[in-house]
């Protein structure tokens, strides 16, 4: 674009209320576009006003230190609460970087009003983390929280307590009065559990009847005695619905860190097992876990990546490497059930964002041999697209749901597999490009085993030279001839 062009268009943006953009030096508003003075209801900045009056006062020392840090350099996008001449608040996001402009150097910054976007997201964050019948925090918030309390109590030497539990008679008043009914009755429960406990507990509904507790300052058996009692006595007094009185109790198990457990799975599985025991001494107790069978395994689990031959796509280099994505997964999966650092998850993060970078390399490299072409360059694209999005799962790893992130990783290989990496294996496969019999071209096969075109021969032949240099083709595993392939049993 040509510069006289180009300023006309910005210009024009900005003098017709489209862009709101500013121009600040020594930290005050030199200059702003029609557009910024009505999203802040400023009249006509006939004074230089200071650019730090437009935001709130919690956020004006951090705003500060990046408006004196992009005199010098480009602004990184930062978000902040934004205020108005009559005092209202919104959240905004500011951007921009310092120019040389008529009068002297300035930093130009761009201001956009993203309330709308943050409600949207604050909402699908709340319903991504709540149990929707009960409002209560879901299976992945209580995961979350339980981490936290895992991180924390290591930290500091400290104890907590996970409590998990389920209603008692819940099924035979579901059964004799319907669905709605028991809908009515979990409602009423949760908030007499939620009531029993303390403020800093957390009680999650963690599906059906089964409720959880994590109580963050329980020091000793008795701080968890206290509020499992609470929680029993909660509900000791009938629910009427609709007229109907119907009476539930609770079984509660409880462990305590580190007595009962130092990682996520195995406090969890203690106090599901002390849970079965308070039913088996006649529900409407609670029992503290014992020793028990460490494979039963409790009723929260993050969801790992379990890999089968039905992700297979038949090269073996990628089949290989596609397992390896699989563990480094699983390994950050881990990592977040064992409660390790931020330090820890990056780091595994870190490996797995180079396992897949090298896949990505080795994969294009295997395309560029069996000459496929647009294709080739098509999947370089989705490559690209797939790394900026796992590098910005690493980058956002300490504010998002351990559930979730695991099911985004989860979901995230396959998608690469399924979607492209199978129709691409089918193309490698047909030009020879694979570890399967038949991969390789026969140096002493006639013109009738390598194809009527000897050059096209040769050329086979010095791809897959190149290919053995390179690594990436890997020998097949002799077969019988005769002998069928086996069934898979389910």
């Amino acid at each position: 674009m040509q510069p006289d062009l180009a300023a006309a268009a910005l210009a024009g943006l900005a003098e017709r209320r489209v862009l709101a953009v500013a121009v600040v030096r020594g930290g005050r508003l030199a200059w702003a576009s029609a557009a910024l003075r009505s999203m802040f209801g400023l009249e006509a900045v006939a004074e230089p006003h200071s650019f730090l009056d437009l935001v709130a006062p919690q956020d004006r020392d951090a705003l500060r230190e990046v408006l004196e840090q992009g005199a010098a350099a480009q602004l990184a996008p930062s978000a902040f609460t934004a205020l108005r001449a009559d005092g209202t608040q919104f959240d905004a996001e500011l951007s921009g970087c310092a120019l040389e402009l008529p009068g002297g150097p300035g930093v130009a910054v761009t201001v956009s009003d993203v309330t709308v976007q943050r409600r949207a997201q604050a909402q699908l964050s709340y319903l991504a983390l709540r149990d929707p019948l009960t409002e209560l925090p879901n299976r992945a918030l209580f995961f979350d929280r339980l981490r936290q309390a895992l991180v924390g109590a290591r930290r500091h030497g400290s104890s907590f307590a996970v409590l998990v539990s389920d209603l008692d008679g819940f099924k035979l008043v579901n059964d004799r009065y319907g669905h709605e009914t028991g809908d009515a009755l979990l409602q009423v429960a949760a908030k007499r559990l939620r009531a029993a406990t303390r403020e800093g507990d957390t009680v999650a509904r963690i599906g059906g009847d089964e409720f959880s507790a994590l109580l963050a300052r329980a020091a000793t058996p008795e701080d968890a005695a206290i509020v499992a009692r609470r929680m029993v006595q909660a509900l000791e007094a009938p629910i009427v619905i609709a007229g109907q009185p119907c009476q539930v109790g609770i079984s509660i198990g409880i462990a305590l860190y580190p007595a009962g457990g130092k990682d996520m799975d195995v406090l969890v599985a203690h106090a599901d097992g002390a849970m079965y025991a308070a039913k088996r001494a006649g529900g409407r107790c609670y029992k503290f876990a014992g020793e028990r069978d460490p494979d039963i395994s409790g009723p929260l689990r993050l969801p790992f990546f379990e890999w089968s031959e039905a992700h297979s796509v038949g090269v073996p280099l990628m089949d290989a490497q596609h397992k390896e994505l699989a563990g480094l997964i699983n390994r950050i999966g881990e990592d977040l059930k064992a409660g390790h650092d931020a330090e820890r998850l990056r780091e595994s993060f870190a490996r797995l964002v180079a396992a897949a970078r090298r896949h990505f390399a080795e994969e294009e490299q295997l395309m560029a041999l069996a000459g496929l072409g647009t294709a080739a360059e098509r999947h370089k694209q989705e490559h690209r697209r797939l790394l900026e999005e796992l590098e910005g799962q690493a980058n956002a790893l300490e504010g998002r749901s351990m559930s979730l992130t695991m099911r985004y990783l989860n979901f995230w290989l396959l998608h690469h597999i399924e979607t492209t990496d199978k129709s691409q294996a089918e193309k490698l496969i047909e030009s020879g490009q694979t570890g399967e019999t038949g991969g390789a071209p026969n140096p002493d096969a006639g013109a009738e085993g390598a194809g009527a075109n000897p050059t096209a021969s040769r050329l086979d032949l010095e791809r897959w030279h190149q290919a053995v240099k390179r690594g990436l083709w890997v020998a097949p595993e002799p077969r019988a001839a005769a002998e069928p392939s086996p069934k898979r049993l389910h």
